[in-house]
């Protein structure tokens, strides 16, 4: 469950950083105590380096959506334009598409759900996917498939085309940012190299003050 602070992966890493720096401290010829240290420090350090890959990777596939829906959105539409309800549309709209991103994965367990009776109804398995994911762009799928769905195809066609080009507009402001991230990002090993330089220049001048 995503509500759990710290899950079942989460301590294996903790428990194995442990583990690690501990007997690699024992190893080395450390009394117990300073090994159950180090391996305290690195079991922290552990846990939190792998809430923040857990964090990015979450980060990642929410962009995903972000900037696969638009095109979703378009493809339902265009079948809705030609005279499919509004499952079916939802439906061959993923033919053709990479199931290994997250929005076209997840849509896909989705449907394969439904087809399973995991859900009580089709809206139910769209609320939900839409409550687990916590995307923006899964919401506002939800959101026009709740609204909508008794109501005539042409009104409903008309309504995902508004959204695709809503989400056109928020795929290409997801893309600026992005863009000026990896800007951001590309000065970082700049800066890493300038301050090992900077210490390299300055360790003999430090070494040769204090050895006077």
């Amino acid at each position: 469950m995503r509500s759990k602070l710290i899950d079942k992966k989460q301590l294996l890493a903790a428990l194995l950083c442990c583990i690690g720096a501990g007997a690699a401290a024992l190893l080395a010829g450390n009394k117990l105590p300073f090994s159950a240290l180090c391996g305290l420090i690195c079991g922290g350090l552990g846990l939190i380096l792998y809430r923040l890959s857990q964090k990015r990777r979450r980060k990642k596939e929410l962009d995903m959506y972000e900037i696969d829906m638009a095109d979703y959105l378009t493809g339902v539409a265009l079948l809705l334009y030609a005279g499919l309800n509004l499952w079916d549309s939802m439906r061959r709209a993923l033919q053709g598409s990479d199931l290994r991103r997250p929005l076209y994965r997840d849509l896909g367990l989705m449907f394969d759900g439904i087809d399973n009776g995991k859900y009580d109804s089709p809206v139910d398995a769209v609320e939900q996917l839409a409550t687990e994911r916590g995307s923006p762009a899964m919401s506002m799928l939800a959101g026009a498939v709740v609204q909508n769905y008794k109501k005539g195809a042409g009104e409903i066609a008309a309504l995902f085309q508004e959204l695709s080009v809503t989400a056109r507009s928020n795929r290409k402001y997801l893309c600026m940012k992005l863009a000026d991230e990896a800007t951001t990002l590309l000065l970082l090993p700049s800066a890493i190299v300038l301050i090992a330089l900077i210490a390299l220049l300055l360790t003999p001048a430090m070494l040769t003050l204090f050895s006077i």
